[in-house]
């Protein structure tokens, strides 16, 4: 067997384990217990996307931290699974290291978004907040591992709980929980800048990253508005799809669709309902507050204006998506319809080829344009430059 072969035969066996540990995850264990079972299955797509890239793009380092985060929680999913099954000696260090391992895939989000498409840092900026991301990152599996808190799921002491040292595991607290947000933030505000920078190759793969986002935030906001209950709730775990495989595509068939399109129409919908999510709950509020009004007659009469406005918003956002993401195929447009009516009923043909051309070259700049003329005494075609 090559070197190659052993390679993918490593990266398919922690793929299927990261997806069985998934599995188990929402069959049995804690998250069970609490009604949380399904989540679990919202994280399945990213061992397969690391799998897909490392597959067809070796040692790609895109693939290596999407497989790395699948791993990381389907093995701290598989170890939740039996942590009830073992004796409470061993139960204790099972359920630290799962803590632990639960950490690493938000970590390694973050790092994906600060170096996506290359999997590398693209500036002084990236190259900073990969830094900084690594310290804050060691930091908090430092504190989770010894902090004097009893565990969560089990309620058994931390074996390595260090009550001394508690001062350094203020991280695992809810404070230390938003500078990892933050820092994520700030390699998405990085990557929007990389992405308008961006031209040819490059830009299509950010596009597509562009399509998971503004999926996953449609698929979120509308399972916001659909009951706990119910069956269709689970949309939410397609949400968790969209990043991972929009990831997975950029890497490796990013020219496989003309995406433009199908991005615009969808971070347009990603916008309008969080601005719709946001004028809906600030209406209710409102009018229950300013208003003598009682029961579900708020709520109807927020409903019913949300959905008045709702296609102008549509319009209006889609103008201004395509004016600042897409701003040459928004100005091919205007300038095909300025052509058309600067030629309407013109003769001169070298007037309408002079035309042509500047319309083609401002809008597509080509590197080189040539136009073919039919000859009407000869019949022949030739060509000017």
């Amino acid at each position: 067997m090559s070197g190659w072969d052993l390679r993918r035969t490593l990266i398919t066996s922690i793929a299927v384990a990261s997806l069985v540990g998934i599995v188990l995850a929402t069959l049995r264990g804690p998250l069970v217990s609490t009604g949380d079972g399904l989540w679990p299955l919202s994280w399945m797509a990213w061992p397969v996307a690391g799998w897909m890239v490392l597959v067809r793009r070796p040692g790609n380092r895109i693939g290596q931290l999407c497989l790395g985060i699948g791993a990381s929680m389907g093995l701290s999913f598989g170890l939740q699974s039996v942590v009830f099954d073992v004796a409470p000696a061993v139960a204790a260090w099972v359920e630290l290291t799962y803590t632990v391992l639960g950490v690493v895939p938000f970590l390694l989000i973050v790092a994906v978004l600060n170096t996506f498409p290359t999997g590398s840092y693209a500036g002084r900026a990236e190259a900073i907040l990969g830094r900084v991301l690594i310290a804050v990152g060691s930091w908090a599996l430092l504190g989770f591992l010894i902090s004097p808190e009893p565990l969560d799921d089990t309620g058994l002491n931390n074996p390595l709980a260090m009550p001394q040292l508690s001062g350094l595991a203020v991280i695992t607290n809810d404070p230390g929980f938003f500078l990892v947000v933050f820092l994520g933030l700030g390699a998405l505000a990085r990557l929007f800048v990389r992405a308008r920078r961006s031209s040819g190759i490059e830009r299509q793969q950010f596009r597509w990253l562009l399509l998971g986002g503004a999926v996953f935030v449609v698929i979120s906001g509308a399972a916001q508005f659909l009951p706990e209950d119910s069956a269709a709730h689970l949309i939410w775990l397609l949400g968790g799809f969209s990043i991972p495989i929009s990831v997975g595509v950029a890497v490796i068939r990013y020219r496989l669709y003309e995406i433009d399109r199908i991005v615009s129409k969808t971070f347009t919908y990603a916008v309008v309902v969080v601005v719709l999510a946001a004028l809906y709950a600030g209406l209710v509020v409102a009018l229950r507050g300013l208003l003598p009004l009682e029961g579900d007659l708020p709520v109807a009469m927020s409903t019913l204006l949300v959905a008045w406005a709702f296609f102008p918003l549509v319009r209006r956002v889609q103008r201004v998506v395509n004016r600042r993401f897409f701003r040459s195929h928004y100005d091919a447009g205007k300038v095909v319809s300025r052509l058309a009516a600067e030629l309407q009923g013109s003769l001169n043909l070298a007037d309408v080829t002079t035309r042509a051309e500047s319309m083609v070259t401002e809008v597509l700049a080509p590197i080189s344009i040539g136009v073919w003329v039919a000859d009407e005494a000869t019949g022949r075609q030739s060509a000017t430059t």
